[in-house]
């Protein structure tokens, strides 16, 4: 797993963490701010952002909780980064489909209105938190990609049968 280690300010100066997740919309080098377990003060959260050399890594970082009116307790100290520097994995973007349970309707779910296959596709990955334009590059890739296989089976099937003749 390709690792790389910045410092606290180099990551600053990328926007990382950022102040909310919402801001990640406005952000060019933050791509993704994603929720990943909680404590009973602080939240653990994973940002995905672009670096300068243009490529993509992750780092996890401890959020104060927002708990409303509630004491959530002070925020932590650094984003709970302890050290000189953070360690940041290098990822890639994979198209991924998790299966999850909803609720049970009475209406059948085939005549609900049907969304276009790239709109379909991004819905899936704004929901992990992806920006709208990020989400919909996304589906479009995963949509060529599909293309190009299917292509590829046709041809191979097309091959094969005029051996058989």
């Amino acid at each position: 797993m390709p690792t790389r280690h910045f410092t606290p300010d180099e990551l600053a100066d990328l926007g990382v963490p950022p102040d909310s997740p919402e801001d990640v919309e406005w952000s060019d080098t933050v791509l993704v701010d994603e929720h990943v377990s909680m404590s009973k003060y602080s939240q653990e959260r994973r940002c995905i952002f672009r670096n300068t050399d243009g490529r993509t890594y992750a780092v996890k970082y401890e959020a104060q909780v927002d708990a409303g009116h509630y004491e959530a307790g002070p925020p932590p100290d650094n984003h709970g980064w302890y050290g000189d520097t953070v360690e940041a994995i290098e990822v890639e973007r994979r198209p991924v489909i998790v299966a999850r349970w909803e609720p049970v309707t009475d209406e059948p779910t085939v005549d609900q209105p049907r969304l276009g296959a790239i709109d379909s596709l991004a819905a899936i990955w704004e929901e992990t938190g992806a920006r709208t334009s990020v989400a919909r590059e996304a589906a479009a890739e995963w949509i060529v990609q599909h293309a190009d296989e299917v292509a590829e089976l046709r041809d191979e099937y097309l091959e094969s049968a005029e051996v058989d003749r």
